[in-house]
């Protein structure tokens, strides 16, 4: 409709990017747009306390807040180490072992809960870190991991998948047709068009490893070095007595 439309996958705004194509328009009658929150995901401890927000915003940003403990918002996350989005349903599943779904963000994630299974992200995307504490909670878990199709989608899997791996009894990959889980959902898929690929779908081995036994031979002394991590990063303990490590 001769607009100009354009998605950067690396994170740069519209307004930069026409800029440096000298494509800036004529702005001075334009009604200033206003952004609009349309969506908060909660981020909670392991009981179910909330810790942070991420605020999803039209026309599409996102910001991160915290409480104040005054019934008001600090918008930054400065002193708060990330977790788990749905993290209590995430311990649940793992000591149940159950399926869970890994994906780059908070609207896949609520997706697949709706149609019944449980799914986590954290805050950031295919741009976020995950902090080492994160990583012993996947103990004997069953991970698939979604990425979005796209180049940045695909290295965050990978990077996910190489941080899971030695921890989860069974970590896989899927491959999607379409850009991410949301997509292929309302495309008509049901979850069991997923749970098929995922059946399917072989388990994830990094490369440079030479073969899962291997691997697997030095899976203890791993554990015990991200143990010793923990400790010294003066991370609660008692959080982490139920792994036998």
């Amino acid at each position: 409709d001769g607009k100009l439309l354009l998605y950067c996958h690396a994170g740069c705004s519209f307004n930069d990017i026409i800029e440096k194509l000298d494509l800036l328009p004529d702005r001075s009658n334009a009604t200033p747009i206003i952004p609009v929150i349309t969506n908060t995901y909660d981020y909670t401890d392991d009981k179910g306390n909330l810790l942070y927000q991420v605020v999803r915003y039209h026309p599409k940003n996102f910001k991160q807040r915290r409480p104040d403990g005054a019934g008001g918002w600090v918008w930054d996350l400065k002193g708060i180490t990330p977790t788990l989005y749905h993290l209590p349903e995430i311990l649940h599943a793992i000591k149940e072992s159950e399926l869970i779904w890994v994906v780059e963000g908070e609207k896949d994630a609520d997706n697949l809960r709706k149609v019944g299974q449980v799914a986590t992200t954290i805050n950031g995307g295919a741009a976020s870190k995950w902090p080492p504490e994160l990583v012993p909670q996947f103990l004997n878990a069953i991970v698939a991991i979604i990425p979005d199709s796209d180049e940045p989608g695909r290295k965050y899997a990978h990077y996910v998948g190489n941080l899971l791996y030695g921890w989860c009894s069974s970590l896989k990959i899927l491959t999607l047709p379409l850009k991410d889980v949301t997509d292929y959902l309302d495309s008509g898929k049901t979850i069991d068009n997923l749970l098929n690929i995922c059946h399917n779908t072989g388990e994830y081995v990094p490369s440079g490893v030479i073969t899962r036994d291997e691997f697997n031979s030095w899976r203890g002394v791993n554990q015990y070095l991200w143990q010793l991590l923990l400790q010294r990063k003066s991370f609660n303990g008692k959080r982490y007595t139920h792994y036998k490590i």
